[in-house]
């Protein structure tokens, strides 16, 4: 599989491009930002699977992007951009436009100009649909008339991301009796690093994991991967919990305790 990478220079984009790079069932990355990207991610440990691709405006795909994309035979996208809630309200506007107008524009490009060219027809060895995964918080509100007292203005926003994107996938087109875009969300509590003892165990982690609705950024990296992989296994299923993203590994280690 060939996928879109977005958030690749943050914590959480940057341990995924990290995994994708070792995984053996991702060909390719191909990560859109606004800056360069670290060199590290083109040395001889990459193994020639990242392009990188400048785009200055994430709410607009030339398609020299997107036919680009096709091309190439890109067959998913994981979204991982974003950053901290700022306190002052005048940035208000701009965080808006980042938490929401960001992805959804680029689930609309995709869904329009790649999704539609993955016609098992014209491709026969490509996966179907394109599948774009959202990466958004632990309690998203898409009602936004609901009263919240922790955090609103943060889980309103993930929450009206995750609504406009979901209504993308249910506006895409049909192909052979099946939307050609599917989107699922990841709703992670507090990403944690990654915290290893000495005998590499995640004691820590996993203690803070079981008390606090939180995941370690590791374990987020991997479940995005096999959700842009696998997608959730029932077509309407289209949000995964943060209990859902921490994984079987993480679930079968708790049984023990």
């Amino acid at each position: 599989m060939k996928i879109v990478l977005f958030g690749a220079t943050g914590n959480i984009g940057g341990e995924i491009l990290s995994q994708a790079i070792a995984h053996k069932y991702i060909e390719h990355i191909y990560c859109i930002t606004r800056k360069p990207l670290d060199r590290k991610y083109f040395d001889k440990k990459s193994k020639g699977k990242v392009t990188e691709l400048v785009n200055d405006n994430f709410l607009e795909y030339p398609d020299t992007i997107t036919r680009y994309l096709v091309e190439e035979g890109v067959d998913g996208c994981v979204w991982a951009l974003g950053s901290k809630l700022s306190p002052d309200p005048k940035k208000r506007d701009e965080e808006e436009k980042v938490r929401i107008s960001y992805p959804v524009a680029a689930a609309e490009a995709f869904a329009k100009k790649l999704a539609t060219q993955l016609s098992p027809q014209l491709m026969p060895k490509k996966k179907f649909p394109f599948r774009f995964v959202f990466i958004s918080a632990s309690g998203a509100e898409q009602d936004q008339f609901r009263t919240l007292w922790v955090y609103s203005d943060w889980r309103k926003m993930k929450g009206a991301a995750e609504k406009a994107i979901f209504e993308v996938a249910d506006g895409s087109e049909m192909i052979q009796g099946h939307k050609c875009f599917e989107a699922i969300a990841l709703r992670p509590g507090q990403v944690i690093a990654r915290q290893h003892g000495p005998n590499g165990e995640y004691t820590g982690t996993l203690l803070y994991e079981a008390t606090i609705t939180s995941i370690a950024v590791d374990r987020l990296a991997k479940s995005a991967l096999k959700t842009v992989l696998m997608g959730t296994g029932d077509e309407k299923k289209r949000i995964l919990e943060n209990k859902e993203c921490l994984g079987d590994d993480w679930a079968a280690i708790n049984t023990l305790h």
